[in-house]
């Protein structure tokens, strides 16, 4: 399991990484500022398109979709609506992928105007698919962790390695 402040985290790294190059401020930057895990991993459920911004800092603008005032206040107001019993989203947002996987799924998302402006259903189902991938990436880890022999998935590449070879290497970009 991957903490960020705190909290699980389900990206493979924290906001700063995809952080807008040339940009003093951005969402990316306020998140790691505010050290906001929660927030950061409904943004990166929310949208799949952050991957590619650290592989194409040229054209970061194909990739990236500002959210309006509205949205954002939507978007935070979200992570405060109780939508499954007495939990809130954020309380989802704070469980290990496969226990989110499972809230979400039952959740009652349209209890929220971010539910709206987000897609409606097709928001739940990108959100549960990247869940997913975060629970595979866990899993991956873990695997590596017990010495097997364990192909590494690089998603904001698009490539696989087995882990620890040569093959296989992280691009840091700094903020």
């Amino acid at each position: 399991m991957k903490y960020w402040n705190g909290s699980i985290m389900y990206a493979p790294r924290s906001p700063d990484y995809y952080a807008i190059p040339g940009t003093g401020h951005c969402i990316f930057r306020l998140m790691h500022k505010y050290e906001d895990g929660i927030a950061w991993n409904l943004y990166w459920l929310s949208k799949p398109q952050t991957d590619l911004i650290p592989v194409h800092p040229d054209d970061w603008h194909r990739h990236y979709e500002a959210f309006s005032a509205e949205e954002t206040r939507a978007f935070y107001d979200a992570l405060d609506v109780r939508v499954l019993n007495q939990m809130t989203l954020a309380t989802i947002m704070s469980q290990p992928p496969r226990e989110a996987r499972r809230l979400l799924k039952r959740a009652r998302l349209e209890r929220t105007r971010f539910y709206h402006m987000a897609g409606g259903e097709l928001w739940r189902a990108t959100m549960l698919g990247r869940l997913f991938l975060a629970e595979r990436l866990v899993d991956t880890k873990r695997e590596a962790g017990t010495g097997g022999n364990v192909v590494v998935a690089d998603f904001i590449l698009q490539r696989y390695a087995v882990a620890g070879s040569s093959e296989y290497k992280q691009i840091r970009r700094p903020a």
